[in-house]
């Protein structure tokens, strides 16, 4: 990992980078509390960057140590995209910080990857939250995502088409101003390179997720899609340990429209997965 080195927007912030299979992950790092905080590695969208978390970084570092990684193909990462390493990138970057366990919170394709993690890495992890998981092992997708047309224009360079349009997604519709200024900075900086070279996410069917050993917290935001809250409603049911929560005025990115709903319900989850280990 090279030297971390302190945010020059936020001092209470360190930043980093790991190694991996085929390159690096840029991680941020934040606590503010002595001692040993609980560790907790946060997974960013799809066309997202670790900057999605900005609006849990305070709320979260006050009781966790919270890891901010950007996922192989996005953002700084030279790691290339290949969803099906991701799991192992989660336990490169706990072994590298010393953490024997750790909690995750994933949104979207990042809560792909944590169930993945958590899935196969259970004596690790001590729970999980997930939030707009898309989860078709458990329901029938009802809900229209053409990455080929996406692919497409990626391959021919024309990434201000590819924003324009992914961008009128439902999946991307914010329902705060800041929301939305996170969202458009984050997306104006999406290359599309994992588009380029695309691999297929883990499989998660019915019986690997009613295995799950961990707790689990499925979220979705009011005004996500249809199909996404019915996928949080189906995990909360199908995991042993699991939970289900509405995130209220949010939509897909609940966790930057309504921030301090979305803090309280992680915060007291991760609690209760901490005080019970």
């Amino acid at each position: 990992m090279r030297l971390a080195t302190r945010s020059p927007q936020n001092d209470s912030v360190w930043h980093g980078e790991v190694a991996v299979q085929g390159g690096t992950l840029p991680i941020a790092m934040a606590c503010e509390v002595d001692g040993e905080a609980p560790p907790v590695i946060l997974l960013h969208g799809w066309t997202l960057d670790r900057r999605m978390w900005q609006s849990q970084i305070a709320a979260l570092s006050q009781q966790f140590f919270c890891v901010m990684p950007d996922r192989r193909g996005c953002g700084a990462a030279t790691a290339p995209a290949d969803l099906a390493q991701e799991a192992d990138d989660v336990i490169a970057i706990a072994d590298f910080l010393g953490f024997e366990r750790f909690a995750l919170v994933g949104l979207s394709q990042g809560a792909v990857v944590a169930l993945d993690a958590a899935r196969k890495f259970a004596s690790r992890v001590t729970g999980v939250v997930v939030s707009g998981a898309p989860l078709p092992g458990l329901v029938e997708r009802d809900e229209p995502l053409d990455l080929e047309r996406y692919r497409t224009l990626a391959e021919a360079g024309d990434m201000a088409a590819l924003r324009s349009q992914w961008s009128r997604h439902p999946l991307m519709q914010t329902h705060s101003p800041e929301a939305r200024k996170l969202l458009s900075a984050m997306l104006a900086d999406y290359d599309g390179r994992d588009l380029q070279s695309p691999s297929a996410p883990p499989g998660l069917p019915d019986e690997a997720l009613r295995a799950l050993a961990v707790p689990v917290l499925a979220l979705a935001g009011e005004h996500d899609t249809a199909w996404r809250r019915a996928c949080a409603k189906a995990l909360a049911r199908a995991a042993p340990r699991g939970r289900y929560g509405l995130i209220e005025g949010a939509g897909h990115l609940a966790s930057a429209d309504n921030p301090l709903r979305f803090n309280r319900l992680v915060c007291q989850f991760l609690r209760t997965c901490t005080d019970s280990k």
